[in-house]
């Protein structure tokens, strides 16, 4: 089964992704404003860890791409820590810099949520976001995702700690 919208496809990680991947961690804009390492890694490194998600069921670990350059990345979108039990799943995703702002990201969240809600089975997926990451917040919302909570100085950026907020969707929401 594929994963997309109109415009995008997710598909598996390739080797000629390598450049694109170590281009979205080495950006020093992209790790102020998002999740995850608080310091740079390796290609070796950031590949172990999407290796590691592919070990639970249900995870989603994808690289977004253009339907027509379906070879050019524009950056990776994962679902992860999902608990089929409990119907939750952790959505995350990172765009090159040429790709924000034209609609990629929206459609590749509203295609993974649609995925997870209706394959899955999920109930509620959740998205953990910088609270000075205005764009993404945006993002998420554009999506029909709400805040719904704040966590005080939870991760470390740029030599201080920033707060980190929490949005989600539950299933219901998404199909009323």
């Amino acid at each position: 089964m594929e994963i997309g919208g109109k415009r995008v496809v997710l598909r598996e990680i390739e080797e000629q992704d390598e450049e694109m991947l170590l281009h979205l961690n080495k950006v020093p804009e992209a790790g102020k404003v998002t999740g995850g390492y608080s310091s740079q890694v390796s290609y070796a490194h950031q590949m172990d860890w999407f290796r590691s998600l592919a070990d639970g069921a249900g995870n989603v670990r994808s690289i977004i791409a253009d339907r027509k350059r379906r070879a050019e990345g524009l950056g990776i979108l994962v679902l992860s820590d999902v608990d089929l039990r409990n119907g939750t799943a952790e959505i995350y995703i990172k765009l090159i810099r040429s790709a924000r702002g034209k609609g990629y990201g929206e459609e590749a969240v509203k295609a993974v949520v649609s995925y997870g809600f209706r394959e899955l089975k999920l109930k509620h997926i959740y998205a953990n976001i910088l609270e000075s990451n205005m764009a993404s917040r945006r993002l998420f919302e554009a999506c029909g995702f709400r805040k719904e909570s704040v966590h005080q100085s939870k991760a470390y950026k740029d030599g201080h700690y920033e707060n980190v907020c929490c949005y989600g969707i539950s299933y219901e929401e998404h199909f009323i």
